[in-house]
């Protein structure tokens, strides 16, 4: 009988880490799980090492060439037989009752995904700080530190602004709804955790959040996020990503003004910026370009109240 869970762990140089990702799978007190590793033709001992894991509940697999990211996180995906999905980076770490606080939000049949908060980490796994989603959440009027169901349309308008609400190792989802979704966009680099879940959201049905930290996010020099973040490559993936997602859902439903306004500003942003035509690689440029393609401009009446209002704003 397939598991309930199967947890992803796609790897690429991680030899430092990926034990300690896989051990923190292992010691769940939720037990009917499955790991589904990938190395992405490593160049380090990764391989080695998850192959020390490979048994019954733990599949290793290893890519003849490298695909890169978010096209390694699809090739886990097309390994998994889990009813229930959560992808673990190689770097990262779930706390032992992640999965089972997670797995309880699935009771309800119509609950789509769930998230659990995470802790900021040093490159010794030790907290510092929350994430972002936590104060957004507050906000927005939610206690993060509780259990909590919120319609999708509730979660959309709030993280459509630009926000990811969940880390990328603490968004469970069921296999149905991912497989309906096809994935991850390889479009996107690490950009393209934020942009599964706004899609998730846009579906329209319920998503738990559960308030116990239940995922260590490892912030490192030299990590890919932290190469994304710091040549300015991620604020482009995600303006991109932001506005193809709000493209799709203000063509089935009208969006809060505030969410109009914000489409207006992204687009802009897109538009009118030279330093984007000079930071980014010439293949990442071109996945974009491919994405804007798909991409509406805001209509007049709402440009012209965006810069009415913020000519009017305070400063």
């Amino acid at each position: 009988m397939p598991p309930r869970v199967t947890v992803l762990i796609p790897s690429f140089n991680a030899a430092p880490w990926v034990a300690t990702a896989v051990e923190s799978v292992r010691a769940q007190t939720f037990e009917d799980w499955e790991i589904v590793a990938v190395d992405d033709a490593s160049t380090d001992e990764t391989a080695r090492i998850l192959e020390s894991f490979s048994g019954a509940r733990v599949r290793v697999e290893r890519n003849a060439q490298n695909l890169g990211m978010t096209a390694n996180w699809n090739r886990c995906l097309s390994l998994a037989s889990g009813d229930l999905v959560l992808k673990l980076d190689a770097d990262d770490a779930l706390h032992a009752r992640a999965l089972e606080r997670l797995v309880s939000a699935f009771d309800d049949p119509q609950i789509a995904a769930a998230g659990v908060r995470s802790l900021q980490c040093d490159e010794g796994l030790q907290p510092f700080d929350g994430i972002q989603g936590d104060d957004v959440m507050q906000r927005a009027g939610i206690n993060p530190y509780r259990d909590t169901v919120q319609a999708a349309q509730w979660w959309y308008d709030v993280a459509a602004m630009g926000f990811q609400l969940w880390s990328s190792s603490a968004f469970m989802i069921r296999r149905d709804v991912i497989d309906s979704l096809r994935g991850w966009d390889e479009r996107f680099g690490c950009a393209s955790d934020s942009e599964l879940i706004w899609r998730t959201m846009e579906l329209g049905r319920p998503i738990a959040h559960r308030g116990a930290v239940g995922a260590y996010y490892r912030v490192r020099p030299g990590s890919i996020s932290d190469e994304y973040r710091s040549q300015g490559w991620l604020t482009w993936e995600a303006t991109a990503a932001n506005l193809l997602s709000l493209h799709r859902v203000r063509k089935k439903r009208p969006l809060r003004r505030s969410l109009r306004m914000h489409y207006v500003r992204l687009w802009q942003r897109w538009r009118d910026s030279r330093e984007r035509g000079r930071n980014l690689p010439p293949a990442i440029a071109a996945s974009l370009a491919d994405v804007i393609a798909e991409v509406s401009p805001p209509p007049i009446a709402d440009t012209v109240l965006t810069r009415v209002r913020d000519a009017v704003a305070p400063t």
